[in-house]
């Protein structure tokens, strides 16, 4: 059987059976009696709803720790469970209910200003050392040409995620949020072929004023997650300004790119008790407008408010926002970081206590001493501190992917979904990687042994790895060619999706992948993909429509969609077995 199709036919009560039969191998594995009966009893009676909503105490130990993590974790995020709930409705209950204390938190900056009242003295200290903080961190605001404006991946108002591409984008009439309507000749200017051929300088081009769009995506079995979708010159810009405050934060050694300091701290806090790990709930939906004016200096939050969208639709209704971004704004994560990093730095400093601050997001990492004070000072802001997920004693902390106990990784493998056969081989190599046979073997017993293909570790998970030299000697094939010798084995890869189409913005995509190409946040393999296929674009503007079969239709110039279709198999060549 093809892989693709024991996808399609493997649904959420296939899943809910093989995840079962892993589940009771886990359980079987718990010390702790008390705690292998309650979710032996939940497991038996088939409660899902319990094991996704209920929160399980943390063992005494780091294996019964793990193991009760992996048995909820294979059913708390999965977006496939029906447990009754409507996800769409809870999500948006609570975008309602982050706009309502944004708008409370406004009104409590506002009355803060005038006079009309006051925070405790401490927590004035913090904000206003944080205040000089992002100013030093921020500097001067750019100019539009010193930002790298670019197209991200994700969707716009008038694209879908499934098409989307800078081609697509390029493509669509202009449309931005009404506060971007002043300032539309300003970054259209940014990329001048931009506007169509034959148009003047004084030229007039349409553009059209969109909301942005409120959508809920899925999250976990029990809610979505609210995003908004920006209209495409708002994105443009959004990113641009995004990568610069990145750079700003780098400077003060806080990477958004780099998880790994988080998560090194969440390591020695398990170990030490000396740090704290904090989470925040709904951290980007919950960022006033207020504070986020009272934080940045006054031609910073001009700049930024430029470039929002302040209206959101959703079925007809229009919101005027209180939060200042959200998810799905291309600077909300920068901002984000740099307002929790300001505030968490200046609390440290207020606690004189060892100086450790890590911040990524709304992933905070303060010493214990400081906990107190930050915890107030955050309340302050109108953000919630999401205890069940913030740790400051025990041996247990999170942050940033990874969970660790008394210094030991116990983070269990999540599944969001109904299985696919690439979960399965993801899942199957955690196994054994981590010397857990014989849930491996369960797992492998669930594909059609016709497909599947073994290999060494090290290259991926599109094969099953194993450490049984035999079997991986079976499926080596040993080649020596002109001197050189080495092995090759099979592997599977996603095919992707691309659109061989003509698009009305091809003419101005060799000017745009020219201007993407230098910008230093862009990795290298992206610019040498936008240059690979800017010399595809020239041939295809160059070809002469009447000398044979069209450049795009030979396979020359095709862009690559989100998404993929299906696997392929492919052969990797190594020196060692």
């Amino acid at each position: 059987m093809q892989l693709k199709a024991w996808d399609d036919q493997f649904d959420t009560e296939a899943t809910n059976v093989l995840l079962l039969q892993i589940a009771l191998w886990h359980l079987d594995q718990i010390t702790d009696e008390v705690e292998r009966n309650r979710l032996g009893d939940l497991l038996g009676h088939l409660d899902f709803v319990s094991l996704c909503t209920r929160s399980f105490p943390l063992p005494s130990n780091a294996s019964d720790a793990y193991h009760v993590s992996q048995i909820i974790a294979f059913f708390k995020k999965r977006a496939d469970l029906d447990l009754g709930i409507d996800k769409a409705a809870v999500a948006l209950e609570k975008f309602r209910g982050s706009e309502s204390l944004c708008e409370q938190t406004n009104i409590i900056f506002k009355q803060w200003q005038s006079g009309g009242f006051h925070f405790p003295k401490d927590v004035e200290a913090v904000l206003f050392s944080a205040r000089q903080k992002i100013c030093s961190v921020l500097g001067d605001v750019p100019s539009l040409s010193d930002l790298h404006l670019r197209f991200g991946p994700g969707s716009t108002t008038q694209i879908p995620k499934r098409k989307a591409s800078a081609r697509a984008k390029l493509s669509e009439t202009f449309a931005c949020s009404e506060d971007l309507v002043p300032y539309v000749s300003d970054v259209l200017s940014e990329v001048p072929a931009w506007i169509p051929f034959g148009e003047s300088e004084s030229a007039v081009v349409p553009v059209v004023v969109h909301h942005g769009k409120l959508e809920f995506v899925p999250k976990n079995a029990k809610t979505h997650r609210s995003i908004v979708v920006e209209p495409v010159l708002n994105s443009f810009c959004q990113l641009g300004i995004g990568d610069h405050i990145a750079r700003c934060l780098r400077r003060f050694g806080v990477d958004i790119k780099d998880q790994t300091r988080n998560q090194r701290l969440a390591r020695e806090g398990s170990i030490t008790g000396d740090l704290a790990t904090l989470d925040l709930s709904s951290a980007s939906d919950t960022i006033a407008i207020g504070l986020v004016e009272h934080l940045l200096p006054p031609d910073w939050f001009e700049f930024l408010l430029r470039y929002r969208t302040s209206r959101v639709e959703h079925k007809g209704e229009v919101f005027k926002l209180h939060k200042f971004s959200s998810m799905g704004n291309g600077f909300t994560f920068p901002l984000e970081t740099l307002i929790f990093w300001s505030l968490s730095k200046a609390s440290v400093d207020a606690s004189r206590c060892r100086k450790v601050v890590a911040v990524y997001g709304d992933d905070i990492i303060v010493p214990v001493d400081a906990v107190d004070l930050l915890a107030r000072v955050l309340n302050a802001c109108g953000f919630i501190l999401n205890k069940d997920k913030s740790y400051a004693s025990g041996p247990f902390r999170e942050s940033c992917g990874k969970d660790y106990f008394s210094g030991i990784d116990i983070r269990p493998v999540f599944v969001k979904d109904r299985l696919r056969a690439c979960d399965l081989y993801i899942l199957h190599n955690y196994y054994v990687r981590n010397y857990m046979d014989a849930p491996a073997r369960i797992v492998r017993a669930s594909l059609d042994p016709t497909d599947v293909l073994v290999g060494p570790d090290g290259y991926g998970d599109g094969h099953l790895v194993t450490r049984d030299f035999d079997v991986l000697d079976a499926a080596m094939t040993p080649i020596r060619r002109n001197g050189y010798g080495g092995y090759t084995f099979e592997t599977y890869t996603w095919k992707s999706r691309k659109s061989f189409r003509p698009l009305p913005g091809d003419y101005v995509y060799p000017c745009y992948s020219i201007y993407v190409r230098y910008d230093e946040d862009v990795t290298a393999e992206q610019s040498q993909g936008a240059l690979s296929e800017l010399y595809r674009v020239w041939s295809y503007l160059d070809a002469d429509r009447d000398s044979g079969p069209h450049p795009v239709q030979r396979g020359r110039w095709g862009v690559v969609l989100p998404g993929t279709k299906g696997y392929k198999r492919v052969k990797i060549y190594t020196l060692t077995m």
